[in-house]
């Protein structure tokens, strides 16, 4: 490396370091990333100022020579990492020798501890910090990308800028930290989700494997639907659309519908194609009272509600949302008769859109959206005829009226401008599912919202006046969607067999478990002991475990843990021993 003293010429195509009289500075392409006076004293004061709390992942931008790392290191409270970040590739490489230098000096008990706590992001794992804190894979991973401990040790994460380095990448640099943060604020949102449903999504799950046999295959269904699709919500600008919009007309295209809008739908008199059944609580049996879903195919995640499927004349199709990371689902989603799986996108409404541009045939087929709100108006939050409004509608009375003025007064609920400057009412919930709706869907080709009112989807917006001149257009109507059983019998016969097998296994495992459980070493193998066998048997079955606060990991040596998941054996023998007498 090379050291330059005063009056020598500054390189600018390398990092090259400068003498000062308070240490060295860093020069790179022909500007100072440290004062030429003082160096360390800008970092010194940012980490004096620095108020860190337990948990944080703490963002290092453009380390360099790592100028205030000891003051930061004894300032980090517990479950806090330091993760140096450089989109730079000489300055990488530069702090990646600096960052050696520092650990050589140390003794063993030292660079041990600093390494627990420190690490540089190696330069080709720049891009992939969500898979980084997810623990996916993804292509440039090897042994130097586990660097990171288990995202659950963190709680939040922050930027903190080391150098002048971070202006040579500051957009890179700043959707990192947010891409961070996101990924850790999700992973606890999901923590929330498992706990209060995670086992309830298990024992859908178990209880639907029964039905897949006789299912179509999704697969099947993928790229088979030429003419447009439209799906409806269940939010308040469906009554705009279908108000405006013929019968005839919205006949012509292939009707999606959230299972909620189903009866709205149902009472204007429209044929559904296809209703999406996600939900999987007792409270949606509701959107099925009066044969709404009937006379559809019912497109259901696998975790939903198994009751809902029989409302049905017509044929029946799963998919199946990736609601843990967990071996267990991603062992059985290998499996030959597994549905495929989808992102978890956390709204039937969003699910609905992902499905309509799996079943189209081409990008060119146009999606046509209304009733996705995610806002409702004062005393309204769904449109007219969804279980919400009939439940409002018989339940009112001279005390309690129809209208549902305490969604609007609610804790978070805030009023704001949407589409068409219309004023609605949303909360962080409702809001933070129209942002997953622009990350997911920003830019696809021939998706247009045609709801008048409600929360800006970041698609392109067309009126149903627009909508019915495109559809008056389409000179025939379409026949009605025929999606009929399976007609491979040998197919469905070699899927149900292998069903079995996998609920048989899973007895067996789940007897062995509840044996050792009660008897200990009196039945433990003489091949290993108790509690690494165990671990063997539970660690691959987390749906035991996985509603639990503490169940993103398996604790098989802590008693507590033990007799928290021997109370939830019963669940589930009960549920595959009643598959496999079906």
């Amino acid at each position: 490396m090379l050291e330059l003293q005063e009056g020598q010429q500054i390189a600018p195509e390398k990092p090259c370091l400068v003498y000062t009289e308070r240490g060295f500075s860093l020069s790179y392409q022909g500007r100072f990333l440290y004062s030429k006076y003082a160096p360390d004293r800008a970092i010194l004061g940012t980490i004096q100022n620095l108020t860190l709390l337990p948990g944080t992942l703490i963002i290092a931008v453009s380390p360099a020579l790592w100028l205030g790392l000891d003051s930061l290191l004894e300032k980090l409270p517990e479950n806090c990492f330091l993760l140096g970040v450089e989109f730079d590739e000489k300055l990488h490489d530069f702090a990646d020798s600096e960052l050696k230098k520092i650990t050589e000096n140390l003794d063993s008990v030292k660079k041990e501890n600093l390494l627990s706590k420190v690490a540089l992001l190696p330069y080709p794992d720049n891009d992939y910090i969500v898979n980084i804190l997810s623990g996916e894979d993804f292509p440039s991973k090897n042994e130097a990308s586990s660097i990171l401990p288990h995202i659950s040790t963190f709680r939040r994460a922050i930027p903190l800028e080391m150098s002048a380095g971070s202006q040579f990448n500051k957009e890179k640099y700043r959707d990192f930290a947010s891409q961070a943060e996101n990924t850790i604020a999700s992973f606890w949102k999901n923590r929330i989700t498992l706990t209060k449903l995670g086992r309830l999504y298990s024992r859908n799950l178990f209880k639907n494997l029964g039905n897949l046999s006789g299912a179509i295959d999704f697969r099947k269904l993928s790229r088979t639907v030429s003419q447009p699709i439209f799906v409806f919500g269940a939010g308040e600008s469906i009554e705009e659309t279908i108000q405006n919009i013929s019968r005839s007309q919205l006949e012509k295209c292939f009707i999606i519908a959230v299972d909620a809008a189903a009866p709205a739908l149902k009472a204007f008199g429209l044929r559904i194609d296809a209703i999406i059944a996600v939900e999987g609580q007792l409270a949606i049996e509701k959107a099925y009272i009066g044969a709404s879903g009937k006379d559809s195919l019912i497109i259901a995640d696998i975790t939903s509600r198994p009751q809902v499927t029989r409302h049905r004349k017509k044929a029946l199709t799963f998919f199946a949302s990736k609601y843990t990371d967990s071996s267990f689902f991603k062992n059985l989603s290998g499996k030959a008769f597994f549905p495929p799986v989808i992102p978890p996108l956390g709204s039937v409404g969003l699910t609905a859109i992902h499905i309509a541009s799996l079943l189209r045939k081409n990008q060119n087929v146009p999606i046509f959206v209304s009733g996705l709100d995610f806002s409702f108006s004062l005393g309204r939050t769904h449109g007219k005829n969804t279980p919400a409004h009939i439940a409002r509608l018989s339940a009112a009375n001279r005390f309690s009226p129809a209208e549902n003025y305490a969604a609007a007064f609610r804790a978070g609920a805030k009023a704001i401008a949407g589409k068409n400057a219309i004023p609605v009412i949303t909360d962080q919930a409702l809001s933070g599912y129209a942002l997953s709706f622009a990350d997911f869907f920003k830019g696809m080709a021939n998706l247009y919202d045609c709801g008048k009112q409600g929360l800006p989807l970041s698609i392109q917006e067309i009126s149903s006046e627009k909508t019915r001149m495109y559809l008056e257009t389409i000179e025939e109507e379409r026949p009605a969607f025929t999606a009929e059983e399976d007609s491979a019998p040998e197919e469905r016969k070699s899927n149900q067999s292998e069903i079995h097998s996998f609920l048989e296994s899973e007895e067996k495992a789940l007897n062995r478990i509840k044996e050792l459980l009660m008897f200990g070493n009196d039945v433990a193998s003489c091949s290993c002991s108790l509690e690494d066998e165990l671990t063997a048997l539970i660690s691959p079955r987390e749906y035991l475990f996985l509603h639990f606060p503490d169940g993103y990991k398996c604790e098989s040596h802590d008693i507590s843990f033990l007799k928290r998941l021997r109370s939830q054996i019963d669940f589930f023998l009960k549920d595959i021993k009643n598959e496999l007498k079906k």
